[in-house]
């Protein structure tokens, strides 16, 4: 009587490079996904950070800018010639670009000199500040200016137009580079347009996103 022993067959080298192979396909392709989700993820928490931002910037100057009334002390604008009284005036000239950065004028609602203003210290990264203070103690003191924004939206681009003048040196409300300001006696209803060009910062694939908003004067003394 003959025994039969069935022998024991173990796996041979190309069915093992085959299953490794595989394997390695899987698991490569579960870390592509893994970082395609975690980067999308945080570009959605990128993009919702500067939606933020921008809402809260455009809600805070808005609000502030409808609250400015004729500066009668002359404390946040100088007064012109014969005493004339100023409501908004652009500061910060810009030689390169031929335009204003920043804005003052007097908040009735507060009491307080505001000026807002594009920070070109960081020039890759430039953010909007924001000083109180009459005109004799703001000294355009950069350093102790508090920041509205930061690094994390990058502003490519911000410009102040006051009663549809662009802001740039040489139009109607713009006769020089020291004086760009509406006065109480114009005719005009004043009006502040604020121009933003921002973007996510550090991300060179975002697109480049205008904003622009028209503030109108609320003088609170009409009777």
């Amino acid at each position: 009587m003959k025994l039969f022993i069935a022998k024991k067959r173990g796996f041979t080298l190309i069915e093992m490079a085959v299953v490794m192979g595989v394997f390695l396909f899987i698991i490569g392709a579960a870390i592509s996904i893994f970082i395609s989700v975690v980067q999308n993820q945080k570009k959605v928490l990128a993009e919702q950070q500067l939606i933020n931002q921008v809402s809260y910037v455009e809600e805070y100057m808005s609000k502030a800018l409808r609250m400015a009334a004729a500066d009668t002390a002359g404390n946040c604008i100088p007064l012109g010639t014969g005493g004339v009284k100023y409501i908004y005036s652009l500061t910060r000239y810009d030689s390169e670009v031929n335009l204003f950065r920043g804005i003052v004028f007097y908040n009735q609602s507060s009491g307080d000199c505001q000026e807002f203003f594009l920070d070109p210290t960081n020039s890759a990264y430039p953010v909007l500040k924001e000083l109180k203070g009459a005109l004799g103690t703001r000294n355009n003191d950069i350093e102790t200016a508090t920041a509205i924004t930061s690094t994390n939206l990058q502003i490519t681009d911000l410009k102040f137009a006051i009663n549809g003048s662009n802001g740039s040196v040489g139009s109607t409300y713009c006769p020089n580079s020291s004086l760009c300001a509406i006065s109480s006696a114009d005719p005009v209803q004043p009006k502040v347009t604020m121009l933003f060009k921002i973007k996510v910062a550090g991300d060179p694939q975002d697109p480049i996103r205008t904003i622009q908003t028209t503030v109108s004067q609320r003088n609170l003394n009409v009777k």
